[in-house]
């Protein structure tokens, strides 16, 4: 008989690959375990021994005794009557039995672990515990069973180093093979430098392993308790000798090792630092409280430095359903990171859902599917591909196709705008704006440019018109729009506008969840063209949140009716200390936490709160040094009396004012075309009328798209 190492299922060829660099031949059997290839006896103990103590991916030795085939029922007696316990039993006695019955297999554990233990011989006794006892596996299957010697007792993840893991902590063995598939152990023996970042450490176990496995420290090392010690066939003196040989063989860090971790979560990073130190490796790794999205090349690599490296992580992967989609985008943010930062990077990523790594952007070139416990996880290792986002359409050129007289007009008035719009486009980058906006009384639309993609808004036409007639003006709008752009039809989008009340404004209108993303400044943006009646992304409010990231840094945000959290997501890529985004509709937050996941944060720095926002401000006492404020014209609730920004904006921006701190400044927008701010706001604070100002190149042929105010304390 031959030892079988066992490992996570979907690890055994990386174990095999393990245990070849360790001078131990192997053979794969299945997915979760491989087999000893040595053919003496001596040879085979000496290899199980040096798996014991130098393994990082083996979760178990294990060394069958004796073998069972048939019905499961006598196995239990059968297999006890085979052992020759004399040969077997260590010193004390203890005998410590598992039991695992083979999948389908019914049997009740407890039942069949006293049926073995029953057997024993006088001279030896059970325990409950491993420690200190012969640990035995009873493994039983409908037509094989199989007793088996366990040389590790405890499972061989356990170092000894880690204590705390925080919320979701990271099994060691997976986190070797991730370093495994990642090729750290070749990186740290070539000449030139090696360099791992951990953008999402939690508690470091990546970071751990990796500083291990530089300085060659043996994970066995860290343990004094082994089930080998107790078992009988082991020759003491020479595991003693390897023990010896293994703290021999611990080297000093290769020339240039550099481990960083970084995460935004404290309590994680605390408990990072303690393990660590306590793994005596606190000296070799850099821990720092960041964000994915606040990441700079600096922090990948000093400056002049060349060379490669490594980004080995394992991002949040959220239980609810909306933290998995927030999941996938935070994988996007992290390729668009590596690719700002280091471009000839490799990337090795787990994640709970292939979904996830597909959403990354980046180009794959092996995966691993792991078995761990109840879940199956994913491994893949990948390089960062620049995919650039399509130009965003205009009239450009010849007609993609002669349009019917009807739509003449309107395909002259989007040549015409464009033209206007054309020098302003090329030079700022903007990639979503207005084209056309109810230009033409015949042709009461708005017309929104996403990237390669068309928006068009028809605004609903008075009971009086007769729909016959209005299905044909919209007909004639869509090939306007066809024939002045070049957009195929699956590139352009129709809704229609009317008066929404209540609830009626968060209700999906397809279930496609087909989100584009657009770039708008230095961040990137979620719009929905297809599933809302609206996209998701304010387009007139542009230079407004342009500003916000220009004035965020080491500010406390606070974004009110926050909507898809367009706003909150400039202020913290501008450096915002910290963020609250607080909004009635559970839709837009979880939009809001997409938009901010695509971009490298999270929700530890950056608060959604779903809550009225008048009572959030009344019972919250909470000090902002930015704030945001861009209220409905008109919004019911069930729970309170109706909002009227125009009757109600003013006690709304007294309760806003005990929430800002001094020197800090109020951004007040609405909508409503007739707006005029209440005189007793300009006594008591200091205003300026930005208007003007803040309405974009796209917008100024409705100079009324909205007003905006900056509000202070003043002196």
């Amino acid at each position: 008989m031959s030892f079988i190492v066992t490992c996570m299922p979907g690890l055994a060829s990386l174990l095999a690959q393990e245990l070849m660099r360790l001078g131990v031949p192997s053979t794969p059997e299945g997915l979760a375990a491989v087999r000893l290839d040595a053919a003496e006896s001596d040879q085979q103990m000496r290899d199980a021994l040096t798996v014991c103590l130098w393994s990082r991916l083996a979760e178990r030795v294990l060394y069958p005794l004796a073998i069972h085939e048939g019905a499961p029922d006598e196995a239990p007696e059968l297999l006890a009557a085979a052992i020759d316990w004399p040969q077997q039993l260590g010193v004390g006695g203890q005998v410590h039995l598992k039991v695992d019955h083979e999948r389908g297999l019914r049997g009740d554990t407890r039942v069949t672990r006293n049926r073995f233990l029953r057997c024993l011989p006088p001279n030896a006794r059970s325990c409950e515990h491993s420690q200190g006892s012969l640990c035995l596996h009873l493994a039983l299957g409908a037509e094989r069973s199989e007793i088996r010697v366990d040389l590790s007792g405890e499972p061989l993840q356990r170092r000894g180093y880690r204590l705390d893991g925080g919320a979701a902590p990271l099994r060691e063995t997976l986190a070797a093979a991730v370093l495994e598939a990642a090729e750290w152990p070749a990186r740290v023996q070539a000449e030139e430098p090696a360099r791992l970042v951990d953008p999402f450490c939690g508690s470091g176990t990546l970071l751990l392993e990796a500083a291990a496995l530089a300085l060659n420290i043996a994970p066995g090392l860290g343990r004094t308790e082994f089930g080998l010690l107790h078992w009988a066939p082991v020759p003491q003196a020479e595991w003693q000798t390897l023990r010896q040989q293994a703290q021999d063989a611990r080297r000093s860090a290769p020339a240039g090792l550099s481990l960083k971790g970084f995460d935004a979560d404290a309590s994680a990073l605390a408990a990072a630092h303690a393990n660590a130190a306590r793994a005596g490796l606190g000296a070799l790794i850099h821990f720092e409280r960041r964000e994915l999205g606040a990441l700079r090349r600096r922090d990948f690599i000093a400056r002049d430095a060349v060379g490669t490296g490594l980004v080995v992580t394992n991002p949040p992967w959220g239980e609810r359903l909306e933290e998995q989609e927030r999941a996938g985008w935070l994988c996007q943010a992290l390729g668009q990171v590596m690719l700002r930062c280091v471009p000839d990077w490799t990337a090795l990523v787990i994640a709970s859902k292939a979904e996830m790594l597909d959403r990354s952007g980046m180009e794959a070139d092996a995966h691993w599917k792991v078995r761990n416990g109840p879940l199956t996880v994913y491994l893949r290792r990948m390089r960062p591909v620049r995919r650039p986002l399509p130009a965003p359409l205009q009239v450009i050129g010849e007609l993609a196709f002669e349009p019917p007289e009807q739509a003449v007009a309107l395909v002259n008035r989007l040549r015409k705008n464009s033209r206007q719009l054309r020098k302003w486009l090329d030079q700022s980058g903007v990639q979503a704006y207005r084209l056309y906006d109810r230009d033409l009384p015949e042709f009461n639309f708005s017309i929104d440019i996403y990237g390669d993609k068309v928006l068009l808004q028809e605004y609903a036409p008075p009971k009086s018109v007769d729909e016959a007639a209005a299905a044909q003006r919209r007909t004639w709008a869509v090939t306007a729009v066809r024939a002045a752009l070049g957009a195929h039809r699956e590139q352009v989008f129709l809704r229609t506008r009317a008066q929404q009340r209540g609830r009626g404004q968060y209700q999906k209108l397809d279930q496609a969840n087909d989100y584009e993303v657009v770039q708008e400044g230095n961040v990137r943006l979620l719009v929905n063209l297809r599933d809302y009646l609206d996209s998701g992304l304010f387009l007139d409010h542009r230079p407004m949140r342009l500003r916000l990231g220009e004035e965020a840094a080491g500010a406390r945000f606070l974004n009110l009716f926050g909507y898809t959290g367009a706003a909150t997501l400039h202020a913290a890529a501008g450096g915002a200390r910290s963020t609250v985004t607080v909004d009635a509709s559970r839709k837009y937050l979880d939009w809001a936490g997409c938009n901010l996941a695509l971009n490298g944060f999270g929700s530890v720095q950056h608060q959604l709160v779903r809550a009225d926002v008048r009572q959030w401000v009344a019972e919250n006492h909470h000090e902002f040094d930015l704030i945001f404020c861009d209220p409905p014209t008109f919004s019911n609730n069930k729970s309170r009396d109706d909002f009227v920004v125009q009757r109600d904006h003013a006690e709304l921006i007294r309760n806003l004012m005990k929430h800002l701190a001094p020197g800090g400044a109020l951004y007040f927008s609405c909508n409503f075309r007739r707006f005029e701010m209440d005189a007793e706001i300009s006594r008591w604070y200091q205003v300026e009328d930005i208007s003007r100002w803040s309405i974009p190149p796209d917008f100024q042929r409705n100079e009324r798209i909205h007003y905006c105010f900056r509000i202070s304390h003043g002196d």
